[in-house]
């Protein structure tokens, strides 16, 4: 892997809490832009009618309400997507719950849209009328389903090549072997990590054993994965991922680290509790004092390394 692709994955990862809010500002940009064409393209029709007695500012203030009514539906849009995503539902259900969360999202798409235009005519001399409900709602029922549809199509496309570009690792269920459920239903929580794990960057597939792991580093909504070559990223807490990784010997030593335990050199403390693991790579990680007790318990059966 040359070392200007994982440049660009790790400039990703490390300004991955700014991407929300660049993705939210690109699609407020995408809305206004396409409904300012389509604002334009309604006041061209209408000029046609001589009889037209359409204000020029009405066709844009429909379109303004109806991106911004969207823009505001788009942050619990991505959240119910996310959520939806950690059951283990089949095809048919997840079906249903998207055809019942998009009816969710067109009425009250329509409801913000309506309230928008309501209070803007309150400012002028006109007087908004909606049209009849019935037919209307159905009108703008066929189009936020297709814009669900869009918008959910396009999720999906940009997180996958989103993970593709900052080379995200996977755990492999082995053997499709049964997962443990949590109290939650339909959850999965793997009670153990495989020893190997697939990452998927640009066009590209490999394995990474876990035992070539030196040190693992919290970051953000990933922690990740150092080998002696490269870095990987890896979607899962600190917590969770000691817990399930602890028969394959990671040991958590910090808040924001663990270490492979069969690749410790030596460790060093100082009056203050607090130390300094050194590992077989020569890579120093900090050790804190509230983890001191339980490294050196894991370490002191038959341990190779030295703790001074």
């Amino acid at each position: 892997m040359g070392s200007s692709d994982e440049k660009i994955s790790q400039f990703f990862r490390n300004t991955e809490r700014y991407h929300k809010w660049a993705a939210l500002g690109l699609l407020v940009m995408y809305l206004f832009l396409n409904n300012s064409i389509n604002a334009a393209s309604d006041w061209t029709e209408l000029s046609r009618d001589e009889n037209n007695s359409t204000a020029l500012w009405e066709p844009y203030l429909w379109e303004y309400s109806s991106a911004l009514a969207t823009a505001l539906l788009v942050i619990p849009l991505i959240y119910f997507i996310r959520k939806l995503d950690t059951y283990a539902f089949g095809v048919r259900t997840w079906l249903v719950w998207h055809f019942a969360f998009a009816s969710l999202f067109s009425i009250a798409h329509v409801t913000l849209m309506v309230t928008f235009r309501e209070l803007c005519y309150l400012l002028s001399d006109k007087e908004y009328n909606f049209g009849p409900i019935a037919r209307e709602f159905f009108y703008e029922y066929r189009k936020d389903i297709w814009g669900y549809i869009t918008l959910v199509t396009f999720y999906y496309i940009i997180m996958f090549s989103y993970r593709r570009l900052i080379g995200e690792a996977s755990v492999i269920r082995e053997h499709d072997a049964p997962e443990e459920v949590s109290g939650n239903k339909g959850i999965i929580s793997p009670s153990t990590m495989p020893d190997n794990l697939l990452v998927k960057k640009l066009n590209k597939e490999f394995l990474v054993k876990l035992s070539d792991v030196y040190w693992v580093e919290a970051s953000g909504n990933y922690i990740n994965l150092h080998t002696v070559k490269s870095t990987f990223p890896l979607r899962y807490t600190m917590k969770q991922f000691c817990e399930h990784a602890i028969e394959k010997g990671f040991i958590r030593v910090h808040r924001s680290y663990a270490v492979q335990s069969t690749l410790i050199d030596n460790i060093r403390f100082e009056d203050s509790g607090d130390g300094i693991l050194t590992l077989l790579d020569s890579t120093e990680v900090p050790v804190s004092r509230r983890y001191k007790d339980t490294l050196k318990a894991r370490l002191s059966p038959a341990s190779p390394c030295v703790v001074n």
